[in-house]
């Protein structure tokens, strides 16, 4: 059954090639299949052998207490972003491999697998990262994602030298020792340069900022929600992180420098871009510390990271010069989602910086914690100066620089008013994320009693070897 994850989508795929615009009608209903599928008739503790081959040699699909609230997740950001963004013919039928990729990647066992839906994801990353003829941004892109892919199948190749199996369960006890930490190494590169974090993340910016109103979400939501599962299945859950305190100095200066280049962008798409950046590294560095508290509020401050920035993105990139006079209700999520960012009281995001400062403080770390404070700082400036000025940009301007030019019967230019500039389904999506943000505001154990489990189980692997084992060796 939770095969169909992956097939499903890629069969509609397939049925959509004849017919380009069909993968955008396709979207919404197959992500809505795996949502229901996921709700009502899977759920965890199931694993699938393919070919009936036993777990340590064939390929497996573990569907898991961690697996299953990412899958929850991802899926339903693939569903809002098919009612939100403005999907071209073609790009209906990319999303729709790519769904099948991330479930794919979060799905498997084995490290190979994990390989192949990596690289089916950046090839169609490399793509999408070229929409709006944004080729120099796609080419910085296909320089690092090749690195780092490449990374990744030097560390998958060294598991099965040094293991004898690709079955990442049975690898984490079999694999010699001595080889953990290098493989670790190459593993790590290629997260580095995925989860953008900085320097091996400075491709990001130029590739989410090309004004699509998909592309941002996609890599920045979609795509890095499925790899910080990968991330922490095989560095919490697998193998060790090797030197956790360097990944946790590299992610704040990351953090720190990410804000400021935030901070100093005369465009909104690349600063929500450094945003982004800033945001994942903290989570990154959260997750390097490895206690349970700490991890799961990591979790629940990558959850507010990602519905934000999928507000913010999927406004902006509809705003192009234009300011909220003239769409309030754009106004409204694209505030509550600013004040979420920043950590504003009735909002997720207070919650995600409490409860991740509240962890931290608990195991005596104090260098993240000041470095939280400081990015919150510069947050706070240059969100509050970009929501003044789309609030209170002059409507005269938005409507000479966006509207048409028309001449009446006297000869007497006139300017034609311009309708709506947000599609509807971008405002409904938009004001329901951000609505979702004020409820879990005020009642936050509706996530954080779901990461709490996750941080319980990733952090133990007995339950996820127990499950494997069932394929027998």
């Amino acid at each position: 059954m939770i095969a169909l994850l992956i097939a499903i989508p890629l069969a509609f795929a397939f049925a959509s090639i004849p017919h380009e615009r069909l993968g955008r009608y396709f979207l919404p209903f197959v992500a809505l299949f795996n949502l229901v599928c996921l709700f009502f008739f899977m759920q965890p503790e199931q694993i699938l052998e393919i070919g009936k081959w036993p777990a340590a040699y064939g390929i497996v699909l573990v569907l898991d207490s961690v697996s299953y609230p990412f899958l929850i997740f991802v899926n339903l950001l693939i569903l809002l972003m098919s009612l939100s963004a403005t999907l071209e013919n073609r790009y209906g039928t990319l999303m729709l491999v790519l769904t099948a990729a991330v479930n794919g990647i979060i799905l498997t066992g084995d490290f190979f697998n994990s390989f192949v839906f990596l690289e089916i994801i950046s090839v169609i990353a490399y793509i999408v990262a070229a929409h709006k003829d944004n080729a120099l941004g796609a080419f910085k892109y296909l320089i690092f994602g090749g690195i780092g892919g490449t990374m990744y199948l030097i560390g998958a190749v060294s598991v099965y030298i040094k293991a004898g199996t690709l079955n990442m369960a049975y690898a984490s006890f079999i694999t010699d020792p001595l080889a953990v930490p290098i493989i670790c190494i190459f593993f790590l590169i290629t997260f580095l340069v995925e989860l953008k974090v900085l320097p091996l993340g400075l491709w990001a910016p130029d590739v989410y900022s090309n004004g699509s109103s998909f592309t941002p979400v996609a890599l920045g939501s979609i795509v890095t929600v499925s790899l910080v599962y990968l991330f922490s299945r095989i560095f919490l859950n697998i193998f060790d992180l090797p030197s956790p305190e360097l990944v946790g100095i590299l992610a704040m200066v990351s953090i720190i420098f990410a804000e400021l280049g935030a901070l100093k962008q005369k465009n909104l798409g690349r600063a929500l871009s450094f945003a982004t950046i800033s945001g994942i590294s903290t989570v990154v560095a959260a997750l390097s510390i490895q206690e349970t508290e700490v991890v799961s509020a990591a979790y629940f401050y990558l959850f507010n990271d990602v519905i934000s920035k999928f507000i913010l993105f999927t406004l902006s990139a509809y705003l192009g010069k234009r300011g909220f006079k003239s769409n309030k209700t754009a106004g409204i999520a694209f505030t509550f989602a600013s004040l979420s960012v920043v950590g504003f009281p009735m909002f997720a995001g207070f919650w995600a910086k409490y409860y991740l400062l509240k962890a931290l403080f608990q195991v005596d770390s104090y260098a993240l914690p000041a470095v939280i404070l400081i990015a919150v700082v510069i947050e706070a400036g240059y969100l509050i100066r970009w929501n003044i000025e789309l609030w209170y940009k002059d409507e005269e301007e938005s409507v000479l620089e966006h509207g048409k030019d028309t001449e009446n019967e006297e000869g007497i230019e006139s300017i034609e008013e311009i309708d709506d500039f947000v599609p509807f389904g971008a405002q409904v999506v938009t004001l329901i994320l951000a609505l979702t943000l004020v409820v879990i505001g005020f009642m936050p154990n509706l996530i954080h009693d779901q990461t709490m489990n996750i941080a319980n189980n990733v952090l133990d692997f007995r339950p996820y070897f127990d499950l494997i084992l069932r394929g027998g060796m």
